[in-house]
């Protein structure tokens, strides 16, 4: 059998086990989607940096 496989970096790597755990903690995720409705509704500005 064949295995696929690919190389990053490690930075890249620890990169996206953060994001993975930031999309499985629903306690983060909620302050993430809140924080959109209120950027979408202008109760908060978004700054372009």
């Amino acid at each position: 059998m064949k295995h696929d496989m690919i190389h990053i970096s490690r930075k890249e790597y620890e990169g996206m086990k953060e994001t993975i755990e930031i999309l499985q903690n629903p306690k983060i995720m909620k302050q993430i989607m809140e924080s959109e409705k209120n950027i979408s509704e202008g109760k908060i500005k978004k700054l372009n940096i």
